[in-house]
């Protein structure tokens, strides 16, 4: 048929063939199909060109952040001298015992509970501990991290101890300046989660003076230096000023010459008869345990202490108040140690790392078992005199009763080397 017929046959109207139709949805639906994929090209292409944008921003962001890193480092500027100081620091005072064994000491030290308790370690030599170099306090390479050294000064000789002290403090306040300061030797063992407990406890605006108080005859009552013993920021601060007076009685150049040459006695008498703040009865409160030890984790245990400890508690009672029972002595067995415990003292290095291994590998596998606790202290506890130092007592025997007490022991306390949370 033709178009004419078909216009007849409609009244002169034209109407589309099928075929017409068909052509002209389907130019429709290509150009309509055509704009969708340039617009989802454009999107993608934006989206791109972002992404682009951002990275190259991020890199130069780095390179800058490098480059000043690197400038400040030529300029010796402290890129951690704004960081806020620690809640504390545990200021690590050379031994008098076997002074040859000290490197050792504060290389294992810095490998067990040096870094969470911020460990400072007071040297006359930077090469007692050479790993320290790049991190000495009070110069332009110290740092946020742990162990620190704090170099005495060449003037101040090893045998001088009240002006190094007088010195340590000083420094540490200025240059430091912790809510508190917990002073032990490199002989001390510091479980530093137990160490933030107990401060806690306390505020730094007050005093303290806390430790293991004991008291001879004719001696003030102190705290034990080997348990390592807490001063707040108050007592340093009231100390130091008290230096600073010309006349004063807590002074080296204005006591005795047995004061001069014991520093923790010189100051604990500052602290009684000068500035009144008094020595703490620091026992666990549920059992009178003690929390600070002056003697190793196996005669602790033991009660295997020497007798001169034993008497340096007669005189506590008038001190702290009446204990009926114990008499603030040392207990044995399990209830030795409160769960808390801060400290245990003469720990030699290979000690030092054996019972920091233990202590963690029970605290993170708390369903060992009695036999299992045994197998791993056998395998790795030091028998020599070189590992265990000379205060030291070794292992019991396999069949010993004092194991069932030890594992107890090792088993509540073993929290503490947990990274504290101060």
């Amino acid at each position: 048929m033709t178009n004419n017929a078909i216009r007849h046959r409609t009244g002169g109207k034209h109407v589309a063939s099928p075929s017409n139709v068909h052509f002209a949805t389907t130019s429709n639906d290509t150009a309509h199909n055509s704009r969708q994929t340039k617009l989802h090209m454009s999107v993608w292409s934006r989206i791109i060109l972002i992404v682009v944008v951002f990275t190259l921003l991020v890199l130069q962001i780095s390179r800058l952040e490098k480059e000043e890193h690197v400038l400040s480092a030529e300029n010796g500027i402290d890129e951690d001298a704004n960081v806020d100081p620690p809640m504390f620091v545990t200021v690590v005072m050379p031994s008098v015992v076997r002074p040859e064994a000290r490197p050792l000491r504060l290389d294992n030290i810095a490998k067990t509970w040096g870094p969470s308790s911020h460990a400072i370690y007071v040297v006359h030599d930077a090469d007692e501990y050479s790993d320290g170099a790049n991190r000495i306090v009070g110069t332009s390479s110290n740092s946020n991290s742990y162990p620190q050294l704090l170099l005495v000064p060449n003037e101040i000789t090893p045998d001088q101890g009240v002006q190094r002290l007088e010195h340590v403090l000083r420094t540490i306040h200025k240059e430091i300046n912790p809510e508190f300061a917990f002073f032990v030797n490199d002989h001390t063992f510091v479980l530093p989660d137990h160490l933030c407990r107990f401060l806690k406890e306390h505020d730094s605006s007050k005093d303290l003076y806390a430790g293991h108080p004991l008291k001879g005859k004719k001696e003030t009552v102190f705290n034990s230096g080997a348990a390592g013993y807490v001063l707040s920021r108050s007592t340093v601060e009231k100390l130091i000023d008290e230096w600073d007076k010309p006349d004063s009685q807590c002074s080296a150049s204005n006591v005795s010459k047995w004061l001069q040459s014991n520093p923790g006695l010189l100051t604990a008498t500052c602290f009684d008869q000068t500035l009144n703040i008094k020595v703490l009865d620091t026992r666990d409160k549920r059992d009178h345990s003690h929390i600070f030890h002056a003697f190793g984790l196996v005669r602790t245990v033991t009660g295997n202490v020497d007798e001169w400890y034993l008497n340096k508690h007669d005189a506590l009672d008038t001190i702290l108040g009446v204990d009926p029972i114990h008499h603030h002595k040392p207990q044995k067995g399990e209830k030795c140690c409160s769960p808390f415990t801060v400290s245990f003292h003469y720990v030699e290095a290979g000690e030092s790392l054996a019972l920091w291994s233990v202590l963690q590998r029970i605290h993170s596998t708390p369903l060992m078992t009695d036999e299992e606790i045994t197998d791993l202290m056998n395998g790795i506890w030091p028998r020599d005199k070189e590992g265990l130092g000379w205060y030291a007592h070794g292992l019991p025997a396999s069949h010993s009763p004092v194991w069932k007490d030890l594992i107890h022991v090792v088993r509540k306390i073993s929290v503490g080397t947990a990274p504290p949370s101060c």
